[in-house]
């Protein structure tokens, strides 16, 4: 027995006359039917063994509609809010058990479940009144046919997208500017992982790798570039099956009411089972909180699934030095699952200038007369100043579009009379301009 499930069903039954437990044992029955692909009538018969202590006749129910969960409750009865608040968390508690129970999870329909439970936590979110719990009769679905399409999206671009070797990944791979550091340690791991497939292929025994991994470093220095390429490389070595890289960060993983952030989470999960979830600043998933906060749910269901995938799925947490620390630091789990720390320094003046150019180069620009020497100066600037807010490759970025402006600015005049030449320069006005231009504010 679930005692999770034990609480939050007798929650619902104390508060219940008998004719509104028939509608709820309704409910359940209506809820399994929905979500299970298969021996649905067996599990609401161990539920009804298990958690009500008697059989219910289910015969009457079966015509009803299985592929839409709306609770009856809520349609035809008249019921507290508090009421539909504990029939909504006893759905999201046991949801939540059949996603996960090993008995349960290969029957049940995963998108299903969490579609369902989307839909039934969308009434907490309309005002705690009856009559608005029981008018909202349609739900809205939207957010689920847009994660099927985008997955559909996802799936057809992965399908027309040459895979690329090996050798041209780490090209790609050393061909970045800078992050040498980085460059040694994933080269490293490629070694350990070829060594370990030859081990394979010898018989011998293998140490368990764990290939999860803290990219720890200031913005803007290359954390989810290096995660799409590793992504990329683990699957050319037969680490992973898809080698897609799924981002995301606090906001897509935990929800803002009870049952929502699992839900999430899982979703991206899956999105990423078969690659990489990468998730940025993931230390704000615990930084700070008070204990109602749901981040450290997002924490349990992620350590959960690279419990069960570790042969399929990939964790990247990516944010600041010592915040990182904290939030490796905060849970045991943590811990155990990640061994491998890869440091982003800052990149250096010449490196964050290299970045320049490769903008211009992109844009079939060129430098005029003594801008070089203005960009060293200007760059070197930049990083002996470099304050809190301070994102290096972004900076870069930044000042390039500034450098654009300024020279729109400067042509913009003489468009009809300009060469070519005219046309790709970059001159040194621009570079001074753009360095005294003041970012937009709000």
């Amino acid at each position: 027995m679930d005692i999770d499930v034990k609480n939050a069903y007798t929650k619902v039954l104390v508060s219940c006359n008998t004719s509104l437990q028939d509608l709820f044992v309704n409910d359940i029955y209506r809820f399994i039917k929905c979500i299970s692909k298969e021996n649905a009538e067996e599990r609401f018969s161990e539920f009804c063994n298990i958690y009500i202590r008697k059989k219910y006749n289910a015969d009457k129910w079966r015509n009803l509609d299985k592929n839409f969960f709306i609770p009856m409750m809520f349609k035809y009865a008249d019921i507290t809010s508090t009421i539909a608040a504990d029939v909504i968390s006893f759905f999201t508690v046991l949801g939540k058990y059949y996603l996960f129970s090993k008995f349960d999870r290969e029957d049940i329909d995963q998108k299903k479940c969490r579609d369902a439970l989307l839909q039934i936590n969308s009434f907490s979110k309309v005002e705690s009144d009856t009559s608005v719990v029981q008018s909202k009769k349609k739900i809205d679905v939207k957010e689920n046919i847009e994660y099927a399409e985008e997955i559909e999206q996802q799936e057809e671009e992965n399908v027309d997208e040459p895979e690329e070797t090996l050798e041209e990944l780490l090209d790609k791979l050393h061909s970045l500017i800078g992050l040498n550091g980085v460059k040694e340690e994933v080269d490293q791991m490629i070694h350990l992982i070829q060594l370990q497939k030859k081990a394979e292929e010898f018989g011998e025994k293998n140490i368990p790798l764990s290939l999860h991994l803290v990219f720890y470093g200031n913005p803007g220095t290359g954390k989810t570039t290096v995660s799409r390429l590793i992504a990329k490389i683990y699957k050319s070595l037969g680490v992973l099956s898809k080698g897609q890289l799924v981002e995301t960060d606090r906001g897509g993983l935990v929800g803002g009411y009870v049952g929502q952030t699992a839900i999430k989470t899982q979703e991206m999960i899956d999105k990423a089972m078969g690659g990489i979830l990468f998730i940025d600043e993931a230390y704000a998933l615990t930084h700070g909180k008070g204990e109602n906060d749901f981040g450290q749910e997002a924490v349990d269901t992620i350590l959960k699934a690279m419990e069960d995938h570790r042969d399929d799925f990939i964790v990247i947490v990516a944010g600041y030095p010592e915040l990182m620390k904290e939030f490796i630091a905060s849970n045991p789990g943590l811990k155990s699952r990640f061994n491998q720390y890869i440091n982003f320094e800052d990149y250096t003046p010449n490196e964050l200038k290299e970045i320049f150019l490769l903008y211009c180069k992109n844009q079939n620009l060129i430098l005029g007369e003594n801008c070089d020497e203005y960009l060293i100066h200007h760059f070197q600037e930049l990083y002996d100043n470099r304050s809190e807010d301070y994102a290096n490759g972004r900076d870069v970025r930044n000042y390039f579009e500034k450098v654009i402006k300024m020279r729109a600015n400067r042509l913009s005049p003489n468009l009809n009379t300009i060469t070519l030449d005219d046309f790709r320069t970059i001159a040194l006005s621009d570079l001074k301009n753009a360095s005294t231009m003041k970012n937009s504010e709000w």
